[in-house]
C-alpha cells in the first residue's frame, strides 16, 4: 500500500509542492530585501530538483503568493496582485534550464562549474528584481507618499536577491557534491576528520561571532563599519585553503554575520557591508574553483605516485616469493641428489678403493654444501623458520661474515618488527647484503655491527636501521676477502641502488662518517 503511494506521481508531485512552499514561507519569515534567504532557496531547489517537478514547484510558490496578493489588493491595488500571482521561481526556469543543459553547469554528476553558477545567480536575481520593481511601478500609493527611488529599490533588490542566492546555493552544492562523494558508512569519520569542517568550527565561527559582537554591541558606527569589513578576511583565508568548498562555509556564515549587526531596517552602512561581502564571495568563488582545482590534481597525483608505490612493492614482493619457490625447489633437489649420491655410494663401497671413495664422499658433501649456500642466499632457511631476527642474526650475511673473519652483531630493539609489512623485512634483509658489500668491497672492515629499532607514529609503524663498518688494517689482513665476497654474492651497485629499494616504503638513507669507519642509516615507513 505504502509503496503504491510513493510510485503514484501525483502524490508524488503534490508532496514536492507542499514542501517546497513551507519552506518558502519558512524562510520568508526571516528575509528581508537587503538578504532575500528564500531566493537563494527558489534557486537551489531548482538547481537540484529534475524537470519534471518543476510544474509543482510552481503550483507550490502559487499559494503563499496568491494568499499576500489577495491579502493586499485593497491596499496596493489590482494589477499589483495579478503581478504579484507570477510565481518568480517560473521566471527563473527558462535560466535555470539553459544554465544546466546548454551550458552544462554540472560536468558530470559532481563538479559544478563555478562561473555559471555565478552567471545563474546573477541573471535570476536581475529577473526577480525586475519582477518586483514592475509590481511596485503599478501599485496604488498613499496620497502624499514621496515619489518612488527606483534605482535605489533596484540595488537594494539586486544585492539582496544575489546575496541570498551566495549565501544558501554553493553551500547546498557543496553538501550535495560531497555527499555523494562520500561512502554513507564513511561519512560521520569524515565529517568529524575534516580539516574544513574543524577550521570553520572552531576558527571561522568564533571570529564571525567577535565580529558580529563587535558591529552590533554599540560601539560606534566606526566600529561597526571595520568589523563588517573584516568579515571577508575569514572568506579569502578558506578559499586559499580549501577552494569553493571554503568559500560556500565562510560565504554562509559572514553574510549571516553581516544581517545580525544591523542597527535598523534598511540601513545604508549594512549595504555597503553586504556589497563588500557578495565582491568577495563571487570573486573567491571564481579563486577558489581553480585552488579546488589544483587540490584535486593534487590529490590525484599522490594518489597515483601511492598506486605506483604500491605496484613496486607488490612487484618487489613478488620476485621475493619467487625466489623462495626457488630456493625450497633447490631444497628438494639437494635432497634428491643426497640420496640418489648415499645409494650410489653404497653400492659402489665394495668395487672402489677406500681412498677413492673417501673422495666420492668428500665431493658429494661440498656439492651438498654449494647447493644449500646457494637456497640460503636466495632466501634463508632460518628467515623461513624462525622469522626476520633469526635471519638477521643467524642467515647466510651473519655466517658468511664471521666464516671469513668479520665480526657480525645485530641488535633489534623497540617493539612491532613483527609487525611491518613482508616488504620491508625484504628490504631490510637484503640492505643489509647489499651494505655489507659495499663496505667490504674496499677491504679494510673488521666488524660490521647493524642495530634496528622499530617504533610507531600517529598510528603508522616504521624502523630505523644503523649499519657500522668498523676499520681496522691489522685485522682486516686476516679476513678472507676472496672467500667473502663470493659468498655475499651481492650485486654490490652502491647507495644508489639501497635508495630506490628504500624509497619504495617512502624511506631515506644517510651515509657519514665516524671514528674509525663510516656509518649507513635508513628509515623505512610501513605501507599505508
Amino acid at each position: 500500500m505504502q509503496s503504491r503511494a510513493v510510485e503514484n506521481p501525483l502524490l508524488r508531485h503534490g508532496a514536492a509542492a507542499l514542501f517546497y512552499a513551507l519552506g518558502f514561507v519558512l524562510l520568508r519569515q526571516v528575509s528581508f530585501s537587503y538578504w532575500v534567504l528564500f531566493a537563494g532557496y527558489r534557486l537551489t531547489v531548482l538547481l537540484l530538483v529534475p524537470r519534471r517537478y518543476w510544474p509543482a514547484l510552481a503550483v507550490g510558490e502559487l499559494g503563499p503568493l496568491g494568499y499576500t496578493a489577495w491579502l493586499c489588493m485593497d491596499d496596493f491595488g489590482g494589477t499589483w496582485s495579478a503581478i504579484m500571482m507570477v510565481p518568480p521561481i517560473a521566471l527563473a526556469m527558462p535560466v535555470v534550464h539553459l544554465c544546466r543543459e546548454r551550458w552544462q553547469l554540472f560536468q558530470g554528476r559532481h563538479n559544478v562549474r563555478i562561473s555559471i553558477l555565478l552567471l545563474c545567480a546573477l541573471a535570476c536575481s536581475l529577473v526577480w528584481t525586475l519582477a518586483n520593481l514592475a509590481a511596485v511601478s503599478v501599485s496604488i500609493k498613499p496620497v502624499g507618499y514621496p515619489p518612488m527611488d527606483y534605482p535605489l529599490l533596484a540595488g537594494r533588490w539586486l544585492i539582496g536577491n544575489y546575496l541570498g542566492v551566495l549565501t544558501v546555493a554553493p553551500l547546498a552544492l557543496m553538501i550535495r557534491e560531497v555527499w555523494q562523494l562520500t561512502p554513507a558508512h564513511d561519512r560521520w569519520t569524515r565529517l568529524m576528520d575534516s580539516r574544513l569542517f574543524l577550521e570553520s568550527a572552531l576558527g571561522l565561527l568564533p571570529v564571525l561571532m567577535l565580529l558580529a559582537w563587535i558591529g552590533g554591541g554599540g560601539m560606534g558606527e566606526q566600529a561597526r563599519q571595520v568589523a563588517r569589513m573584516s568579515m571577508f578576511i575569514p572568506v579569502v583565508f578558506l578559499a586559499l585553503r580549501h577552494g569553493w568548498y571554503g568559500v560556500a562555509i565562510g560565504g554562509t556564515m559572514a553574510s549571516t554575520a553581516v544581517v545580525f549587526t544591523m542597527p535598523a531596517a534598511f540601513d545604508p552602512g549594512t549595504m555597503q557591508a553586504e556589497v563588500l561581502i557578495a565582491f568577495t564571495i563571487s570573486t573567491m568563488m571564481m579563486f577558489g574553483a581553480r585552488i579546488s582545482v589544483l587540490n584535486r590534481r593534487d590529490l590525484q597525483e599522490r594518489l597515483d605516485a601511492r598506486q605506483t608505490l604500491a605496484l613496486a612493492q607488490r612487484t618487489l614482493f613478488l620476485g621475493e616469493l619467487r625466489m623462495r619457490q626457488t630456493a625450497m625447489a633447490i631444497e628438494q633437489v639437494r635432497g634428491s641428489i643426497q640420496q640418489t649420491s648415499n645409494l650410489m655410494l653404497e653400492r659402489l663401497r665394495y668395487t672402489v678403493p677406500t681412498a677413492e671413495e673417501r673422495q666420492y664422499r668428500l665431493q658429494t658433501a661440498l656439492n651438498q654444501d654449494q647447493l644449500f649456500r646457494l637456497s640460503d642466499n636466495l632466501h634463508p632457511v632460518s628467515w623461513r623458520q624462525r622469522g626476520l631476527p633469526a635471519a638477521l642474526r643467524e642467515g647466510a650475511v651473519a655466517r658468511t661474515l664471521e666464516a671469513a673473519g668479520v665480526r657480525y652483531t645485530c641488535d633489534i630493539e623497540g617493539r612491532g618488527l613483527s609487525q611491518l609489512s613482508p616488504g620491508i623485512h625484504l628490504v631490510l634483509y637484503r640492505t643489509i647484503g647489499e651494505i655489507a658489500g659495499s663496505l667490504c668491497g674496499e677491504r679494510d672492515v673488521s666488524g660490521i655491527h647493524v642495530r634496528l629499532r622499530g617504533g610507531a607514529f600517529d598510528g603508522r609503524r616504521w624502523v630505523v636501521m644503523r649499519i657500522d663498518g668498523h676499520r681496522d688494517e691489522t685485522a682486516a689482513r686476516s679476513v678472507r676477502w676472496g672467500e667473502l665476497m663470493q659468498g655475499l654474492a651481492t650485486t654490490s651497485t652502491g647507495l644508489d641502488a639501497i635508495r630506490d629499494q628504500v624509497a619504495l616504503f617512502e624511506g631515506q638513507v644517510r651515509e657519514r662518517r665516524i671514528a674509525r669507519g663510516s656509518r649507513i642509516s635508513l628509515i623505512l615507513h610501513n605501507p599505508e
